[in-house]
């Protein structure tokens, strides 16, 4: 098979984008956790911060662009061999 070292490096790289995203949930996650604690769950007319509004607005651009890479990617993957679906883990 003389792709199989494209598929490895492949695969290697989008189980990278994955832990990269999940890292970047979980900062998110455990930022927004550790304000609701400070400052209680039911204050009432509690809104986000402009630091935190920024904060969420650039995961979500990069989130965005990560599901775009992975979206050209499987093209590309498609394109090469269109049962890769099938073996893949």
């Amino acid at each position: 098979m003389e792709h199989a070292p494209f598929f490895a490096g492949l695969f290697s790289f989008l189980k990278l984008v994955t832990i990269f995203a999940f890292v970047l949930g979980i900062i998110f996650i455990s930022k927004m956790g550790g304000r609701s604690r400070r400052h209680g769950w039911r204050e009432p007319d509690r809104s986000l911060s402009r630091e935190d509004e920024a904060f969420a607005g650039d995961l979500s651009r990069i989130a965005e662009r990560l599901e775009k890479r992975v979206d050209a990617l499987e093209k590309i993957l498609e394109a090469e061999d269109p049962k890769w679906k099938d073996r893949a883990p």
